[in-house]
């Protein structure tokens, strides 16, 4: 007699596991029809960091590699998907478009299968919903409605987190094996994107798999991890393990930018994180008392994890506050009335915090598939490559508050001068131009026009150097697209050239002084930069 409502439980999981699956996939093909309807890709703000990544994207479609031939603290993973389909002809914008779109769907896929095992199937839907928009979005997440392109990997990694800590933190009544693979694949594309979240949440990871008893799955995860590690180094060689530890100390070591956000402590007791820290802090306290001092541990120490990452991405969204706000909802109906009433109201709480967030990455594209294309230019304008990743006209052409400098052939920008610095014996006028992609199309045109540098590299004395993107030059190896000081790649170059007004002074002046001991012939000298011959 048992049987039959053990069947009927059974048919209702299914039933409700193809309604949930069915819903997913009409909303990922809406998203997929959004994003690649428009045929391009478009941008209003963070525009060097749109240059910062297709200057990368570039050099690998072109057979470059992370880390050996170009020095970058981000992981293969973070580019080449994209890249890869450049190489294969795809358009710059639409390989952008597909590989988040790709990524998404099988992201969003693999959420629902290990949620829908774990809780209510409507709960399940709405965290694979949430994972497909974190990965699809068009902005880097804070409530500011601009569209960008910007720090594209901070959401794919907290994607992928938060399926594989789902998976680890919530036990089913039968972990499947595949489950235990994906949660050693997740983690080994953590390490391959960005380092950070691999540090702050594998521990999390192996904590959860032993707090809820999943012995077996924590050894397959790690032997899944491990051996992905030994085939990678079989495949690329040691070398490339050691050159990305090189780019990464190059990173801690730098003055320019030692922490993103400031310090945790700072983060977690900022005007925008107190509460939901006191919450938490509640809402441990309540499992606590009911007996169930692991989840307590476990959600402490989630939040640790994700305060941690979210204060090394420059204070970028605390979304791990929503993952927060699932658990509490999953644990909350396994506790006494009073508690389990507190359990729920602060995961409300929680989800409230973040919501602002979330709303900004699900609309935005749509804001981008609206938004009036007339008032667009290539993001590398006078260039024939990159033709479908547009920014507002505005942006491209001015940059921000200019003043102008003549020099009686064309007008060069930068910001009024606030006082002297010196380079080889002569004042420089301390000023800062404002990134903009006319500033590096007018020094490309410049030597263009002037048969100068022509096929040659470059060494530029500056933060950014997507200056081959604009004109008939090489992209320089060993160069950091990205830099936070030294002379990387120079041993490479044909020529140096620095700005007068750089984009960014600080990193200019730390190459400066050590440019200073370099043997070099000056070339060319213009109002808006100096060349010299190495």
């Amino acid at each position: 007699m048992p049987s039959q409502p053990l069947r009927t439980e059974k048919t209702q999981f299914v039933m409700e596991s193809r309604r949930a699956w069915s819903i997913l996939t009409i909303v990922w093909a809406a998203f997929s029809m959004v994003l690649l309807a428009p045929g391009n890709l478009v941008i209003t703000s963070h525009w060097a960091d749109a240059l910062h990544l297709v200057d990368i994207l570039d050099r690998m479609s072109q057979g470059q590699r992370p880390h050996l031939d170009f020095v970058t603290p981000l992981g293969e993973l973070a580019f080449s998907p994209i890249s890869d389909l450049m190489a294969a002809g795809v358009p710059t914008g639409q390989a952008f478009l597909v590989v988040q779109i790709l990524m998404a769907g099988g992201l969003a896929a693999a959420g629902l299968a290990i949620a829908v095992k774990r809780m209510p199937w409507v709960w399940a839907l709405a965290f694979a919903c949430a994972v497909m928009v974190i990965t699809l979005a068009l902005v880097h997440g804070r409530p500011e409605f601009s569209l960008s392109i910007n720090v594209h990997y901070n959401r794919w990694c907290w994607a992928l987190s938060f399926v594989a800590l789902l998976a680890a933190l919530l036990q089913p009544d039968k972990p499947a094996l595949w489950e235990a693979v994906f949660i050693g694949v997740a983690l080994a594309g953590l390490a391959l994107i960005k380092i950070t979240y691999f540090v702050a949440f594998l521990p999390l990871a192996v904590l959860g798999l032993l707090v809820t008893r999943q012995t077996r799955v924590v050894i397959i995860a790690l032997a899944t991890g491990l051996t992905i590690a030994i085939l990678l180094t079989v495949l690329w060689g040691m070398d490339y393990w050691l050159a990305y530890l090189d780019d990464l100390l190059y990173i801690a070591r730098s003055d320019a930018r030692p922490y993103a956000g400031g310090g945790v402590l700072r983060m977690v007791t900022s005007a925008q994180m107190l509460a939901p820290a006191v919450l938490t802090a509640i809402a441990a306290y309540l499992l606590v008392r009911d007996g169930a001092q692991r989840k307590g541990l476990l959600l402490v120490c989630t939040f640790l994890a994700g305060a941690y990452v979210s204060d090394q991405n420059a204070g970028f969204d605390p979304l791990f506050l929503g993952f927060e706000a699932l658990l509490l909802l999953v644990w909350a109906p396994k506790l006494t009335d009073f508690r389990r009433f507190g359990l729920t109201v602060i995961s409300l709480g929680l989800a409230v915090a973040v919501a602002p967030n979330f709303f900004n990455l699900a609309t935005s594209p749509v804001r981008a598939a609206l938004a009036d294309r007339s008032g667009f230019v290539p993001l590398v304008i006078g260039s024939s490559h990159h033709q479908d990743v547009l920014l507002e006209r505005g942006a491209a052409l001015s940059g921000g508050q200019y003043f102008v400098v003549d020099d009686g052939q064309r007008e060069f920008f930068g910001q009024r001068p606030a006082g002297p610095v010196e380079f080889l014996n002569e004042a420089l006028p301390d000023c800062q131009s404002m990134v903009s992609p006319r500033y590096f199309a007018s020094i490309a045109a410049d030597l263009e026009e002037r048969d100068l540098a022509q096929g040659q590299a470059i060494f530029v004395a500056d933060y950014l150097s997507p200056l081959w993107l604009f004109g008939d030059f090489p992209p320089l190896v060993g160069a950091a697209p990205w830099s936070y000081g030294g002379l990387n790649g120079i041993e490479n170059a044909d020529f140096v050239l620095f700005p007068v007004c750089p984009n960014r002074v600080s990193v200019n002046r730390s190459i400066l002084r050590e440019l200073a001991e370099v043997p070099m012939t000056e070339v060319l000298r213009t109002p808006l930069y100096r060349l010299y011959a190495l």
